[in-house]
């Protein structure tokens, strides 16, 4: 019978140390506490942090104000874009292809010399230099009609060209 008494005894105890150690042990671990849950349940007010004072440079301020107008004012424009300009880029041409102006073959007669009664020139071309004698094809674009004493005709399809010595021709 003092054992039904104490198993009677026992089973609310341990439940009230269990909702003790709890409300014990949640607001420690939480780091709110039990008084503090209930005063702002029934005020109604929240506990505030109070932000620490700061001591405010208004010269430090002012110097950064500066900076970032100086910083606004480089990246403003100061001319307008003159869309004539043929130094633009056109947006409307593909990156791949190229230029005339980069496709413009460089020649340059070096000069003209016989070799075993035969009359050779040496022309430069794209800075690579070739010796050619009459009727002899330049790098597939030219053939060579004529050599002269200071000069040279070259055939490109229908266009004869003719260059001196020393002379430089972009074509």
């Amino acid at each position: 019978m003092i054992k039904m008494k104490i198993r009677k005894i026992i089973k609310p105890l341990v439940i009230s140390t269990i909702i003790i150690s709890c409300a014990i042990l949640l607001p420690s671990i939480s780091g709110c506490s039990v008084y503090n849950m209930i005063r702002e349940t029934y005020t109604g007010e929240e506990e505030v942090l109070e932000l620490p004072e700061i001591e405010i440079d208004e010269e430090e301020i002012q110097e950064i104000g500066k900076s970032d107008t100086n910083t606004r004012k480089s990246y403003d424009i100061e001319s307008e874009i003159d869309f004539t300009d043929e130094s633009a880029r056109n947006p409307f041409k593909p990156f791949f292809i190229r230029d005339e102006e980069e496709e413009k073959n460089v020649l340059k007669l070096e000069k003209i010399y016989t070799r075993d009664e035969v009359e050779y020139a040496e022309i430069n071309l794209n800075d690579f230099t070739y010796r050619v004698k009459e009727t002899s094809p330049l790098s597939d674009i030219y053939l060579v009609q004529a050599i002269n004493e200071d000069s040279v005709a070259l055939l490109k399809g229908d266009e004869v060209i003719n260059i001196s010595i020393g002379e430089i021709i972009y074509d």
